[in-house]
């Protein structure tokens, strides 16, 4: 089936903002063997709406339109695809009923724009919107063929949009379209390898998919392999998903980092820690907390990462860290010694299993004769060496500079671990 997707708002054609929904939305589709055929933007203008929705309805199965719900006059789109389709609107009283509790304290009540957000097709389905007040909806229509078409709106806030196509829209269209079959995909991820090679070494396996598919896409830091297979129940799609895996891994092994959509580096260093019974800590100056940031982001990191410091200006070195303020005038912040010390005092003060530290210079301006882009990263492991990795990463802009020396920590962390437990 063709999939057309639809973003509403003016906002977004002039781009004030990122049209993130479009891409969420098409990489959730695939994952049920879905495959976007066009995509649409248009701002809040009546006429333009139409045309976009009858060029959508001339071409594709499924169209759909997010944006444009919420309580201002410019808030359009259930109006327009209504008189498109020649399709009543009404409110939805579960809808309507949570608008009115939440504005209950608003003297006069909800207003005429506000009372927009419940309305929902009469002959249509509501998707209840859970974490918002501007219910989705969607109308099948019977076309003369035997087919059906589906006309679908989502609320524009990513926040909104997202828990409502995970939670309504994908469980209805796979009771809707595979009724005696379900879709099940499994994700492995592959780190210190491109797109383009993993691409050569699966060719073979590429060129002869049937069921399951395979579809490699980059992600930040790292290779996903998405394999989605078709069977009438989910055992059996997730048992062919999982053979196909292994060989796949069995030709990747040695850049193989783990399962699931979201998987990354810093999910790799918690699971690898927390079965070792190992605690981290780090020191950072050029990254202001990022590496802890990254880490916290994992589930159950707090078993993990004891904690740190982020000794952003010189000082901070001596009065965190003990540091003495001749030897960092001697060797310069931004040194292989100083590093290295950062992440000596940081294991001590701490008392964890390693400790990591990073230094350098964002940019754009030079430091201590240091250009931009140049990156100390230290790694203090009880009763062992501590290693130094030295990065030069010239001509980026500073938020890069810091993700990438970020990235290249805890890669640091990873090499220790792949090697010593």
């Amino acid at each position: 089936m063709k999939t057309e997707i639809i973003a509403v708002g003016t906002e977004i054609l002039m781009g004030h903002i990122v049209n993130t929904n479009s891409q969420d939305i098409a990489q959730a589709l695939l994952g049920i063997g879905l495959g976007t055929y066009y995509q649409q933007v248009i701002g809040d203008n009546p006429e333009r709406m139409k045309e976009a929705f009858a060029l959508a309805g001339s071409r594709s199965d499924i169209i759909i339109v997010s944006g444009g719900l919420g309580p201002t006059r410019d808030d359009i789109t259930k109006q327009m695809l209504g008189e498109y389709l020649g399709q009543e609107l009404v409110a939805d009283q579960g809808q309507l009923d949570k608008i009115k509790d939440y504005f209950k304290t608003r003297e006069g009540g909800i207003t005429e724009t506000d009372y927009f957000q419940a309305l929902t097709f009469k002959e249509g389905e509501t998707f209840f919107n859970e974490v918002g007040l501007a219910c989705g909806s969607v109308y099948r229509k019977d076309l003369d063929n035997g087919q059906q078409q589906y006309f679908i709106v989502l609320p524009g806030p990513p926040f909104e949009m997202r828990h409502m196509l995970h939670h309504y829209l994908l469980p209805y269209l796979t009771k809707e379209i595979y009724q005696d079959h379900v879709i099940e995909s499994l994700y492995v991820n592959f780190y210190r390898i491109g797109e383009a090679k993993v691409a050569e070494i699966l060719d073979d396996l590429i060129v002869e998919q049937t069921n399951p598919t395979i579809a490699i896409y980059a992600q930040p830091r790292r290779v996903t392999v998405r394999i989605t297979a078709s069977y009438p129940t989910y055992n059996e799609a997730m048992a062919a998903n999982q053979a196909l895996a292994e060989q796949i891994i069995e030709r990747l092994a040695p850049y193989f980092l783990g399962y699931g959509e979201h998987y990354s580096l810093e999910h790799y260093v918690v699971e690898q820690m927390k079965a070792a019974n190992l605690r981290l800590s780090a020191a950072e100056s050029l990254t202001g907390g990022l590496v802890m940031e990254a880490l916290t982001e994992v589930p159950g990191s707090s078993e993990v990462l004891t904690g740190g410091f982020v000794t952003y200006q010189t000082e901070s070195k001596t009065t965190l860290l003990g540091i003495d303020s001749s030897f960092i005038q001697e060797h310069s912040v931004v040194s292989e010694a100083v590093a290295k010390a950062m992440a000596e005092a940081t294991l001590a003060k701490t008392g964890t299993d390693l400790s990591l530290a990073l230094t350098g210079v964002a940019g754009p301006d030079s430091l201590d004769g240091r250009r931009a882009g140049t990156v100390f990263i230290a790694l203090a492991v009880k009763d062992q060496a501590i290693q130094v990795k030295q990065l030069d990463i010239r001509h980026r802009p500073r938020g890069v500079v810091r993700d990438i020396a970020k990235s290249e920590a805890l890669s640091m962390v990873k090499q220790w671990l792949d090697q010593n437990v």
